[in-house]
């Protein structure tokens, strides 16, 4: 017992130590001052990883922009806010603030994510499964290139009542 909680100790310690080095490593590169050293632990964690993903987003980013617009000029680029980083956030937002104004259990807010990770999936596969009502990956399609039509998110019951519909069969009756 004795010796596993002094393994256990010794290991937060190293952990503790490696982490403080990459916030070192990036904090002091990128953080004017030494203001972020008076900053609990937690908090100089939490700095790093935000600051390395935007700094990874816009890296990518602008690797994609320069391979889009540079090498391949001709290609379709997308409109609006696809693949933009509110988008991301304004669709995670259900699954973040849902379970505290609905308490909900853990599990089952768990199995309502992966239920909208298989989904979104289903709707980006290319593979049109023409099941009435559901919105498949034809109708997404659409949705992706027009930016007007096929706003559902399940289903085209709204997009038909709103006029907003366009059906992948239409598409191709007119080539």
């Amino acid at each position: 017992m004795v010796a596993s909680q002094h393994h256990g100790g010794q290991y937060w310690r190293l952990f503790r130590e490696e982490t403080s080095w990459y916030n070192e490593m990036l904090l002091s590169v990128v953080l004017p001052g030494d203001w972020w050293r008076s900053l609990p632990h937690l908090v100089q964690s939490w700095l790093r990883n935000c600051i390395g993903v935007y700094l990874m987003y816009f890296i990518i980013g602008f690797i994609w922009c320069f391979v889009i617009y540079h090498w391949k000029q001709h290609a379709y680029v997308p409109k609006g806010l696809a693949s933009h980083p509110v988008d991301g956030i304004l669709l995670a937002m259900p699954h973040v603030v849902a379970p505290f104004l609905f308490p909900t259990h853990y599990r089952t807010n768990i199995a309502l994510l992966f239920k909208e990770a298989m989904w979104t999936a289903n709707i980006h596969d290319c593979i049109h499964g023409k099941v009435w009502p559901v919105m498949g990956a034809g109708y997404h399609n659409i949705h992706h290139t027009t930016y007007r039509h096929n706003y559902g998110h399940y289903t085209i019951w709204m997009d038909s009542l709103f006029g907003t519909i366009q059906k992948p069969e239409d598409i191709f009756k007119e080539d």
